[in-house]
């Protein structure tokens, strides 16, 4: 059965979540299209690895973030689409289809279809957007959703940030240290309207330089925009700089 082409039926549902006018995503459909489908991954008959067809798959490994994800809804049936993103060449996706009667259209949506301005994918729910470095990219809080991501202006590639993490990092910025908030980052999309910008841009810039989703050339000293932490928050970087 292994390795073996993507079915029509597979690559077409994965180009859903790829838009082929975004640079960032375009490359994935390349990628993904020279691939091959290597084996079933470590969560099921619906997770596959994509690869070379003469490369294995290490089960033991984690599973790299998530690169795009979204929905499609078809009559009596609901599809959930996860992308990871890529690494030692081998790509991992899920396609889990769940029959749901009530479903009697065709629709989807997928989160890499966002652009700054615009609402909430699926729902056209609001989203709070925060602009960081010149524009180059865009933070963006969707709390009916309790989803987060980053949109990069060059690439167009929305870059879905995990919210324990992020929150662990807001929680640093804020200096708060009750156990009852620090440990429940579902608060967070309760309690965002409460964040200042500059403290959303801070928490994500400290995330970002443990988990390097994206490329920042700056000074992390000169980035970091909160005054009244200004103190503690310097002298974290400045040990985790040495």
């Amino acid at each position: 059965m292994f390795p073996r082409e993507l079915y029509n039926s597979e690559k077409e549902i994965l180009f859903y979540l790829l838009p082929e006018k975004k640079p960032g995503y375009n490359c994935y459909r390349k990628k993904i299209s020279a691939m091959f489908v290597i084996g079933n991954g470590g969560f099921g008959e619906t997770n596959k690895i994509l690869g070379n067809a003469g490369s294995t798959i290490d089960l033991t490994a984690a599973s790299t973030p998530v690169f795009a994800l979204g929905t499609i809804y078809q009559p009596g049936k609901k599809i959930d689409v996860l992308i990871h993103e890529e690494m030692d060449g081998q790509i991992e996706f899920d396609i889990s289809e769940n029959k749901d009667e009530s479903i009697s259209g065709n629709s989807w949506f997928s989160y890499s279809q966002w652009v700054p301005g615009s609402k909430a994918p699926g729902d056209g729910s609001d989203v709070r957007e925060i602009v960081l470095l010149n524009e180059l990219f865009t933070l963006v809080v969707a709390p009916l959703h309790k989803k987060l991501w980053l949109h990069s202006s060059e690439t167009g590639i929305n870059h879905i940030i995990p919210v324990t993490n992020f929150y662990n990092y807001l929680m640093l910025v804020k200096n708060i240290r009750e156990t009852k908030i620090v440990l429940k980052p579902e608060l967070f999309f309760i309690n965002q309207k409460n964040y200042k910008d500059n403290e959303l841009k801070s928490a994500f810039i400290l995330y970002n330089k443990y988990f390097k989703r994206v490329k920042i050339k700056e000074d992390l000293t000169q980035t970091i925009e909160n005054r009244n932490q200004q103190k503690s928050i310097f002298g974290f970087l400045k040990r985790g700089l040495n």
